[in-house]
């Protein structure tokens, strides 16, 4: 995305790639004064390295941070710490209780916190379009990373979902930043919060897989041959798998249900795996046997009705909001892809169907259609 916003056509343009996971561990939530702490800092970081700077020398927006902070707490002054650059994010990801500390001086000052920060994130815009290495008009930031957020035991999922939506809704106008920005969130956000388009510029998008079958099962080959283009850029297929006559990559590509990375992750398996080349087909059929059994591990009991009415209406359920907010986990989950055509359509992952419990489940839809249709 970074390299198609660079190559635009309509206005000289640069995208700033924020990785998220980076400055915050996913497992403890994020909160506003994160997010704009974070982007300012990767913002000015950014626009000193357009400028021809060194940004580990420069006194940057990390250093202005960290002044801000011991001018509010008396007892972050009082730190023996060195904290320049890059060094002060990273001591807040991997210090919880050095974070919570700024978090809650953060919160005593946050409204002039967050002008500052806005000012900062401002003042590096504007240094990015006037540097010569960039020449851009238009400033993008990527701010990536975001929808990774998950609870590391389920009975923090309240807490974890709570901080997201606070983030993403609640704070919503300190998510407009002076300059275009995309930002991914999980994506039960999407469906727990019907207005969350209206917060932004433009509604939020669920990006869809590789649509590599209809919604009837039919195969789409238009589909099947992009992902196997896919993976020949990686790989030679007929050195690997045998070439296309064998149709071990077909059946890799069907396994994935059109997500890359499952598929990607399939084939790297593949060549672990891999005693001799080719490999024998058992190899492959082994690696599919295996991620089906990680995906039948996450179906639960409680997953089946939503999933078996998925497998045949392919769309969202029209329940209440408790129970739109239960789909957007189960995509999370990747348990059930999104495709579009000329509208948005979902399906259970190909690997989902062959679990135990999703397997008799379909078994009994297909008995009940064969039923209504008659002799």
């Amino acid at each position: 995305m970074r390299a198609q916003l660079a190559d635009a056509r309509d206005l000289p343009t640069h995208a700033v790639y924020v990785d998220f996971e980076e400055y915050l561990d996913r497992y403890t939530p994020a909160s506003i004064t994160d997010v704009l702490r974070i982007v300012a800092y990767a913002l000015d970081r950014e626009a000193t390295i357009a400028e021809g700077k060194d940004p580990d020398s420069e006194p940057g927006y990390a250093r202005r941070f960290w002044e801000f902070l011991k001018q509010t707490d008396v007892t972050l002054a009082r730190l023996d710490l060195h904290l320049a650059g890059q060094v002060v994010m990273l001591e807040m990801k991997n210090n919880p209780s050095f974070r919570q500390k700024v978090e809650d001086a953060l919160s005593s000052r946050f409204q002039q916190f967050a002008t500052e920060a806005t000012a900062a994130m401002s003042e590096a815009v504007v240094r990015l379009r006037r540097a010569k290495e960039t020449h851009a008009e238009r400033v993008v930031v990527i701010a990536d990373g975001l929808e990774k957020f998950t609870p590391l035991r389920e009975e923090d999922r309240d807490t974890m979902e709570a901080s997201v939506e606070s983030l993403f809704v609640q704070h919503a106008r300190l998510l407009r930043l002076p300059c275009h920005v995309i930002y991914t969130f999980p994506l039960w956000l999407r469906f727990r919060v019907a207005e969350l388009g209206s917060l932004y510029d433009s509604q939020p998008l669920v990006l869809p897989m590789v649509k590599i079958a209809e919604r009837d099962g039919a195969k789409y080959e238009v589909g099947i041959e992009k992902l196997r283009e896919l993976v020949r850029r990686r790989i030679d297929e007929e050195r690997v798998l045998g070439g296309a006559a064998s149709g071990l990559l077909t059946e890799l590509v069907l396994a994935s249900g059109g997500y890359p990375r499952d598929l990607l992750r399939m084939m790297r398996e593949v060549l672990v795996r891999g005693d001799t080349f080719p490999v024998a087909p058992k190899v492959v059929t082994r690696v599919i046997d295996d991620l089906a059994r990680e995906y039948a591990v996450i179906v639960r009991g409680t997953h089946v009705p939503m999933l078996r009415a998925l497998a045949g209406a392919h769309r969202m359920p029209q329940g209440d909001s408790s129970e739109v907010a239960a789909f957007g986990r189960l995509l999370e989950k990747w348990l059930v892809l999104a495709y579009r055509d000329d509208d948005e359509w979902y399906d259970l992952h190909p690997l989902v169907k062959r679990a135990p419990l999703m397997a008799t489940a379909i078994g009994e839809n297909e008995k009940s259609e064969r039923s209504q249709r008659g002799p």
